[in-house]
């Protein structure tokens, strides 16, 4: 069995701390500002929304559309326009609204720094809307994927690409943050071709927040790549470090095959295979023998049974330079 921290970590989503309040302008109607207030121990993250211009919608997700803009920022000294990309979540109760961008000032200030992390620039409110505003990256690895034949990845770029996704993810848990969204269109890629972790914490931030239109709660990831606790936190949980190796060990495996997991299955059937049935995804032969364990590891229906990201990220380098000194591995 491995390592496991799952009872540490049990409901341990950190509340926002005490902060603050500040003001900002919410945008119901372009003609009509209300001014609400909110709390910052960090206001140098809040952006004014006059100062961002969306320029066009280039993606879409269960927690939002994802808009590319520009940030326009200036002083006395310099004057600049930054290329970025918005993740505007949907409409939110004022009290919510609070609730989030309180949330978000922990989230901020952990983030910064992280390797293999995406830059956050920070969060604005825009059309009565949360906006986190990040760094533009050109695209991903799922766009990768979509380009090659097959839509799959040689087994030593998964390698390389899953050290550097497991490096930042292992240093998130280090600050108690949990990603709860993996998956190869969110890994974003950068101008050297390194793994970028995009999407972070916007799970988290919503957490336990019903939406606007209903009592349910946002779902806590994407089904496909959903483990076991996250379809019912408070009946199979707690969330943990696991849930996210879970994910990550799906998101292994579409890399490797070029398949969706549970490709073409519903919310709910999917719901079935992984709750009612424990079924797991399938494994492509012919993996290292540690790969391949690790990747069973990450699939084990009891989260305190599956691997750590820092159990993981050792197999990867280790199986990364048998590889290398081996030659025997360029793909599956």
């Amino acid at each position: 069995m491995f390592s496991s921290v799952g009872d540490r970590m049990a409901n341990k989503v950190v509340p926002a701390q005490p902060v603050s309040p500040f003001e900002f302008e919410l945008y119901e109607d372009p003609d009509h500002l209300r001014t609400v207030m909110a709390s910052s121990n960090q206001s140098t993250h809040r952006i004014d929304p006059a100062k961002m211009k969306l320029r066009h919608r280039i993606g879409r997700g269960p927690f939002g559309d994802v808009w590319l803009a520009t940030h326009h920022q200036s002083t006395e000294d310099y004057e600049e326009y930054h290329e970025v990309a918005v993740k505007m979540l949907p409409p939110l109760k004022e009290e919510h609204m609070r609730l989030v961008l309180d949330k978000f000032d922990g989230l901020f200030s952990k983030c910064r720094g992280v390797e293999s992390v995406c830059f956050l620039h920070g969060i604005s409110v825009m059309n009565g809307k949360i906006c986190i505003v990040m760094k533009f990256y050109e695209g991903s690895i799922g766009d990768k994927m979509a380009l090659l034949k097959g839509g799959k990845l040689s087994l030593p770029d998964v390698l390389r690409y899953g050290i550097e996704l497991a490096q930042g993810i292992a240093e998130l848990h280090a600050k108690e943050i949990l990603v709860l969204n993996l998956k190869p269109c969110s890994f974003l890629l950068n101008e050297n071709d390194q793994a970028i972790l995009g999407d972070i914490g916007i799970p988290y931030l919503l957490f336990g927040i019903p939406l606007p239109s209903s009592d349910m709660p946002w779902t806590l990831g994407t089904p496909n790549y959903m483990a076991p606790e996250q379809w019912q936190p408070e009946i199979r949980g707690p969330i943990s470090f696991e849930t996210d190796s879970w994910g990550f060990g799906c998101s292994i495996v579409e890399m490797l095959t070029g398949v969706l997991p549970w490709c073409g299955k519903s919310t709910e059937e999917i719901y079935g295979s992984v709750v009612s049935k424990q079924e797991k995804p399938h494994i492509p032969e012919g993996l290292p023998p540690p790969v391949e364990n690790i990747l069973l590891g990450c699939f084990e229906y009891d989260l305190r049974s599956r691997p750590l990201m820092t159990d993981i990220l050792r197999v990867f380098k280790s199986s990364q330079n048998a590889v290398f000194v081996d030659g025997g591995w360029t793909g599956i």
